[in-house]
């Protein structure tokens, strides 16, 4: 049996469920300690016999799909994700990072290299500005891990209302050597912050699904994922309404907020975003062009 023959018969397995080949090609180049290119380039490759992979390893992958089948996210089946172009260990105890949240890597790196004038980079510049970076509901630490990664002059401050999360976190700190820069707490949202502390960026990745309007919420995703991670109240703003009025309450300082939210949210969100901060704010669309994220300025 030929790497080929594996995608075919996994796809099959799947009965052509959305992204089947892909998550065929995901598990099994894991499964086998290759890339996703080495399977196409050498899709006549044997496995078993006298090949370097041997028959357990095909064991193994279709072991795998049936997970898959089952709606068990593949992230959580391998234990790795990948987000930003790096790579996250993620397991139950955290939300599956999503391609649309890496917008708000790239507003964030954005906006710094526009108004500070400065260049993302991975090289440590002892004499350069410093940037605190306030991350909001870290989860896995995607977002703090993926802009300390990209912009050495940059400090992170990560929080979590979920002691299992931290633990999460504290591995990919770990396994991306960021751990002098990037500071995790167990706090529920900005309790752990002092008043008056100032940041150049907040950035929120909260929990929005609504009690109430979460119809289309995956099975699998609400199975699977962690709840907590999920919902925030019947429209699910509650923890957003929270986080803007700790802001306030607090005077934390910042010349920036961004935050993703659902795309059928952006009415009740623009009232929030008014209530709290005039008409500093903005909406902007996803990839998919649906609504996405908010985006707030300082004024001075």
């Amino acid at each position: 049996m030929t790497i080929r023959d594996l995608i075919k018969q996994g796809y099959e397995f799947l009965e052509g469920a959305e992204n089947a080949v892909l998550n065929c090609e995901v598990v099994l180049a894991n499964v086998l300690g290759v890339d996703k290119e080495y399977l196409i380039s050498h899709s006549d490759q044997e496995i078993g016999g006298d090949s370097e992979f041997s028959e357990d390893l095909a064991d193994l992958y279709m072991a795998y799909l049936k997970k898959v089948k089952a709606g068990e996210p593949v992230a959580y089946i391998l234990k790795e994700k990948e987000f930003y172009g790096l790579s996250f260990f993620v397991d139950n105890r955290v939300l599956v990072p999503r391609p649309e949240t890496e917008q708000l890597v790239e507003t964030v790196l954005s906006f710094l290299e526009e108004k500070y004038g400065v260049k993302r980079s991975r090289e440590f510049e002892s004499d350069a500005e410093k940037f605190r970076i306030l991350d909001v509901g870290t989860g896995s630490g995607n977002i703090a891990i993926s802009l300390a990664t990209n912009f050495q002059n940059l400090e992170a401050v990560a929080l979590d209302v979920s002691d299992d999360a931290i633990e999460v976190a504290r591995v990919n700190v770990n396994q991306h050597g960021v751990e002098d820069r990037v500071e995790l707490y167990q706090s529920d949202l900005l309790d752990v912050i002092e008043d008056g502390e100032k940041f150049h960026v907040i950035v929120a990745n909260l929990p929005y699904i609504g009690t109430k309007t979460n119809s289309d919420v995956d099975e699998n995703v609400e199975k699977h994922e962690p709840a907590s991670a999920l919902f925030a109240g019947e429209d699910g703003l509650d923890l957003y309404l929270k986080m803007f009025t700790q802001i306030q309450e607090k005077n934390v300082g910042y010349d920036l907020i961004v935050g993703e939210f659902g795309s059928m949210q952006r009415e009740d969100m623009e009232a929030l975003l008014t209530d709290f901060f005039g008409q500093n704010w903005r909406i902007e669309k996803d990839l998919a062009g649906l609504d996405r994220m908010f985006v707030v300025e300082c004024e001075s």
